[in-house]
């Protein structure tokens, strides 16, 4: 009997099936997402980062729902795919809702330069703004 060093469990050991692989899978995939979602909602303890993180999301949200989506959608409706690749009544029902998702994930993907122009003109106007006294603004 040898004794060495404890060995840590490979995630997905025990588990026999493909399906309990892809559930276990799964459910790590949207814990991951649940949690980045509250260290978003809570925020960094810099004031500046939070800054930082605001500007970059506007500027995301802006240019998929202005530039990316429509572009999108102009490439679907101008499709002239076959019966047998054409889209389905569900595909076509839900076809924005899927444009709106891809926008998103495109700009939040990757490292737009127009995203990183808006991103910082918007951190230096909301900065700008916050060193500005109240009585100023109105």
């Amino acid at each position: 009997m040898q004794i060495g060093a404890p060995t840590t469990p490979t995630p997905g050991a025990g588990l026999s099936t493909p399906t309990a692989r892809t559930g276990l899978a799964r459910e790590h995939s949207a814990f991951s997402r649940i949690m980045s979602m509250a260290e978003r909602a809570a925020g960094p303890e810099d004031p500046d980062a939070a800054t930082d993180a605001r500007a970059r999301d506007a500027a995301e949200q802006l240019v998929a729902a202005v530039l990316v989506e429509p572009i999108l959608k102009q490439l679907r409706e101008t499709s002239q795919a076959a019966p047998p690749f054409a889209p389905t009544d569900g595909e076509k029902q839900f076809r924005s809702m899927l444009d709106a998702r891809l926008a998103h994930e495109i700009t939040s993907g990757a490292r737009f330069p127009l995203v990183d122009r808006l991103a910082r003109d918007l951190r230096s106007h909301l900065r700008t703004e916050a060193q500005t006294p109240t009585a100023a603004r109105t």
